[in-house]
């Protein structure tokens, strides 16, 4: 169920057909996300708004996510190409951007269980979905982040989600969470810096739409997050949310590869060690549990009820016990 009201459809069509030139037949929404309102036009065009009304995030800057998804598709990574920015909200009541409709598969958050990725002929196709996957987050740390004005560095990055943890929860954040934030801060890693690379940000198989044939991303998603610093960020995202419900269930997917060997490929392909990964982990893993808590708050804002209770989400609970044990 989506957290904020949906734009009008006739008011949508209305405004398409003036943007297209042309009529419109279909408009659909995809499952409700937390992020950007989006809309697929006769699985043609797809098209992403800012929410209407409280988002997860205080700012959408549509133009800096096109600019970004065109860097990285002119670098002959994945993604739905071409992007357009269209900056005049007298269209649909907000500037927005519109791509191609990319079909394709697209992993459920609980990769684990996943239909798709369950229904593959065996562990090695598996495997190349996972390898491919990271092959092309490997990618992406390649691409030239000049000019497209993305925060960059640990010491933005930490200052970033610290404004974003008081603003996410109206100055009134989770003690343990705001504790786990602390500690990011106060056991940053120390010494030089590795090279920065450009970042996704939100390192999941959920946002890649994947070729079933060839088993490789089709189209990679979701900019929102991007910004620019360490390559260990990107991928500690991913190892450490995939761990997560790993460890809540026990279960994993077949084929996939381990940890120790998604770093080794990681290493590989930037060309150095990756270094204090476990920090790394940990305030990926606190920087999701912010998201979670503003989900779960705009939750009780609108009289529905969340998963998980602000503060009490499975990401804080597994940053809480590495802080622990370390």
């Amino acid at each position: 169920m989506p957290l904020t009201s949906s734009r009008d459809p006739d008011e949508l069509r209305a405004g398409l057909e003036r943007w297209l030139g042309r009529g419109v037949g279909e408009i659909s929404r995809p499952d409700p996300g937390w992020s950007c309102e989006t809309l697929i036009v006769d699985r043609q065009l797809v098209l992403r708004l800012p929410p209407l009304g409280d988002g997860i995030f205080p700012a959408y800057d549509l133009a800096q996510q096109a600019a970004v998804q065109a860097a990285v598709g002119a670098a002959g990574i994945p993604v739905a190409q071409p992007v357009r920015f269209e900056p005049d909200d007298g269209y649909l009541g907000a500037p927005f951007i519109a791509m191609p409709f990319v079909d394709g598969p697209i992993p459920q958050p609980f990769t684990a269980g996943d239909p798709w990725l369950s229904a593959l002929p065996d562990d090695g196709a598996r495997r190349a979905v996972w390898h491919s996957f990271l092959h092309a987050v490997g990618q992406i740390h390649q691409v030239d982040a000049d000019g497209l004005g993305l925060r960059a560095g640990l010491t933005g990055e930490l200052e970033w989600w610290e404004r974003y943890l008081g603003w996410a929860t109206d100055g009134s954040p989770p003690g343990p969470l705001a504790e786990a934030l602390a500690w990011c801060r106060s056991h940053r890693p120390t010494g030089d810096e590795p090279p920065a690379s450009l970042l996704w940000g939100d390192v999941r198989l959920g946002n890649v739409v994947f070729d079933p044939d060839h088993l490789e991303p089709r189209a990679i998603l979701d900019w929102d997050m991007a910004s620019v610093g360490p390559a260990e960020m990107d991928l500690a995202w991913f190892l450490a949310l995939e761990q997560v419900p790993s460890d809540l269930t026990g279960m994993t997917v077949p084929g996939f590869g381990e940890r120790a060997e998604a770093v080794a490929f990681a290493e590989h392909l930037l060309g150095r060690e990756l270094h204090d990964l476990a920090w790394h982990e940990v305030f990926a893993l606190v920087r999701a549990s912010a998201v979670s808590t503003r989900i779960a708050l705009l939750f009780e804002r609108a009289g529905q009820e969340s998963v998980f209770k602000p503060g009490d989400d499975p990401t804080l609970h597994a940053a809480v016990a590495r802080i622990d044990a370390s």
